[in-house]
């Protein structure tokens, strides 16, 4: 049985933002990482433990897509998949992941 995905907040303004960032740059590179996105986050419905635990923090999983960190964590009572978070790599990722 597949889990749902849902994002919070947080994680649909990085959304924004890093669209908004990506976008000073080639058409494509936007269109590229958001198919990345979606092709990763759609397996996580049927594969949520694939990725490691956050070394900060187990409560979370940390996803790797390009030079972005999407962190989640897995509800299993209520078969859920929550997108916290995502960062850029080079933030200072464990102060922002740790402040909310």
């Amino acid at each position: 049985m597949s889990y749902r995905v849902t994002l919070l907040i947080e994680a649909e303004r990085d959304i924004i933002e890093i669209e908004e960032y990506l976008s000073q740059f080639y058409p494509s590179t936007v269109r590229n990482f958001f198919e990345k996105l979606r092709k990763q986050v759609f397996n996580l419905e049927d594969m949520l433990y694939m990725y490691p635990e956050y070394e900060n923090d187990q409560f979370f999983r940390r996803m790797v897509i390009d030079d972005y960190l999407l962190f989640y964590s897995v509800d299993d009572e209520r078969q859920l998949v929550v997108i916290h978070r995502i960062f850029h790599s080079k933030r200072d990722i464990s102060r922002q992941i740790l402040d909310n």
